[in-house]
């Protein structure tokens, strides 16, 4: 689009985004347009025979906004749109009014988009296809590929908190137990039902964290109880039976909406987590948070939620919060956060300290980093 091509309101548009220190084009903006994105400008008669001028609405710059901060050059539109929706309805960057819901259809394609392309669900697909031990062998090697490329896990922030207040320690990295786990669980859920022993199949889900707040005990006793009674095959028919892309292509706008309530919840649970590990000073609030998701299972869900700036990542936790039997875990994590979340960044015994303690937090890393 040339700049005589561009309407007086698209150039008013433009302006407000050069002035939040955003930069697009006319062009982009046209994109945007023809994806169903961004909307037309309504159009305004000026009278007596003299036409009509375009009008920029607000909503349509908080649009162009949010559009612009999540865009990247090279970015697929669709990694644009599911970063959109992660914001929606949380306050913006500029303006501070709530970021404005995307249409719903690209999102939905959006999300099966992202899970198409996540590495554990082109496993979880191979696993399907496997017929034999052959079959069997390409998967594990094809896991072990996937495990090399892939950055290793966090280690528990106690332990890493532990480490840097040590001076000068090293934080060695954890072991991949949890993602060899998760392979291991793949792997049997591509098995054929009689293949695959309730015992085997506890330890997998136990050990690869698939089931956040499951007693290893109390699930292995549940399997072995379950293959006994013979409804171990039917029980694992169900879970193997299960379609993270199938569910994203019919789920509905209110179930998405609540998914992405519980990410944010176990985003924000998440961060706070990693700041425990990177010195952040300590609060009676954030021990509560800490506590409540050590016993909920949920820590690897929640700092794997803090990620989901990645478009993979963010699809795969809201895949995660689909299932409904998270929605208790979630509903418990929840109610702890709101009951403490007064106390989170401030100290004890101080009336209004949170910018005391974002000082101190500065002033632990600037000495961890002099060390």
């Amino acid at each position: 689009m040339n700049r005589d091509d561009t309407s007086p309101a698209d150039r008013e548009l433009l302006r407000h985004l050069h002035d939040r220190d955003l930069a697009t084009s006319a062009a982009q903006l046209e994109r945007w347009r023809r994806a169903g994105l961004l909307p037309r400008h309504a159009r305004k008669a000026l009278g007596r025979g003299r036409g009509s001028s375009s009008v920029l609405d607000p909503r349509t710059v908080e649009i162009a906004d949010v559009l612009t901060r999540c865009s990247g050059q090279g970015k697929d539109l669709r990694a644009t749109v599911l970063a959109w929706y992660m914001r929606a309805g949380a306050p913006g960057a500029h303006s501070r009014r709530p970021v404005p819901e995307p249409p719903f259809e690209p999102v939905r394609d959006a999300l099966v988009w992202a899970l198409c392309r996540s590495p554990v669900q082109r496993l979880i697909e191979q696993a399907r296809r496997a017929r034999d031990d052959t079959d069997t062998d390409v998967l594990y090697a094809d896991a072990e590929k996937y495990l090399a490329r892939s950055p290793g896990p966090f280690g528990h922030p106690a332990r890493m908190r532990e480490a840097m207040l040590d001076g000068g320690q090293d934080i060695q990295p954890p072991p991949r137990t949890g993602q060899r786990s998760m392979v291991n669980l793949i792997a049997l859920l591509g098995l054929p039902q009689g293949e695959v022993s309730g015992e085997s199949f506890a330890q997998a889900v136990t050990a690869s964290g698939a089931l956040p707040g499951a007693d290893g005990a109390t699930l292995a006793a549940a399997f072995e109880q379950a293959e006994q009674d013979g409804t171990l095959e039917h029980l694992l028919h169900v879970v193997q039976q299960r379609d993270m892309v199938a569910e994203a292509e019919t789920v509905s706008p209110e179930r998405l909406a609540r998914a992405r309530e519980a990410a944010r919840v176990l985003g924000f649970c998440g961060g706070l987590y990693l700041m425990h590990g990177l010195l952040l000073p300590d609060t009676p609030g954030q021990q509560a948070i800490r506590a409540k998701i050590d016993e909920l299972g949920l820590g690897e869900a929640a700092i794997t939620a803090a990620q989901c700036v990645n478009k993979v990542i963010a699809a795969n936790v809201l895949s995660f919060c689909l299932d409904p039997s998270f929605d208790h875990l979630i509903a418990q994590l929840n109610e702890v956060m709101m009951e403490h979340m007064a106390g989170v960044f401030r100290l004890p015994g101080e009336v209004d300290s949170a910018e005391d303690l974002m000082v101190q937090w500065l002033a632990a890393l600037r000495d961890e980093a002099e060390q």
